[in-house]
């Protein structure tokens, strides 16, 4: 019990950070991460909410993740696919009210530098800690599994696809959105070996993790 409420209070931690992240990079103007971009052509073709076009990315994803990668989903997975675009939404309209996108470029750029960081710091969290990766990480782990080719590598393939399908569908594309491409992948395996250390010291196991929080 102690354990489970743990692991809600993490999700619900991660699900503010990735809030936010996506929020200071709409906000910032610069360009969103490769799925923020997907989300923003989505809700261009449909006119709908970005929380809503996040959850049907978000569904469409965790069915083939679930078909192909089932044992690295949890309850990370379910709440992320279910809520993480309406905290976006949230934060999006608390973000608003400081016109971040009005400002001078130092504090766009410092926007989408705290949105970058928070969103690695998320992930990594999602995955460190057994909670249940999104459902994204949770297919890539599996290709990594079977190709033995690197999760950054597959990760910045990826959001190169995204980047494209969501620019070609109206989303915004900016500067920040290649920093994003490139540098996502590399800080959450950066970020998961710090978390690894800090608690464990070397390989960790879930049980255990979550019992040292």
């Amino acid at each position: 019990m102690k354990i489970a409420m743990k692991k809600c209070l993490l999700v619900f931690f991660v699900m503010n950070l990735v809030g936010i992240a996506v929020a200071l990079f709409l906000a910032s103007g610069l360009g969103s991460d490769s799925i923020g971009l997907l989300c923003d052509g989505i809700r261009h073709v449909l006119p709908i909410s970005f929380g809503n076009a996040s959850l049907i990315y978000n569904l469409l994803i965790i069915v083939l993740a679930f078909c192909i990668a089932k044992e690295n989903l949890g309850l990370g997975t379910v709440v992320y696919a279910l809520v993480s675009g309406y905290f976006i939404d949230f934060y999006g309209y608390v973000i608003e009210v400081f016109k971040v996108n009005e400002n001078v470029m130092a504090v766009r750029i410092l926007s989408f530098i705290i949105g970058q960081c928070c969103l690695s710091l998320g992930l990594a969290i999602l995955i460190q800690l057994k909670l249940g990766m999104n459902a994204l990480d949770a297919v890539l782990y599996k290709i990594q599994e079977k190709s033995k080719l690197p999760y950054a590598g597959l990760r910045t393939a990826c959001d190169i696809s995204y980047v494209i399908l969501g620019t070609l569908m109206g989303g915004t594309f900016g500067i920040g959105t290649i920093c994003s491409v490139l540098l996502t992948g590399t800080m959450v395996s950066k970020i998961i070996k710090i978390i690894e250390k800090l608690i464990t010291g070397d390989k960790y196991e879930a049980g255990k993790i979550m019992g040292k929080i």
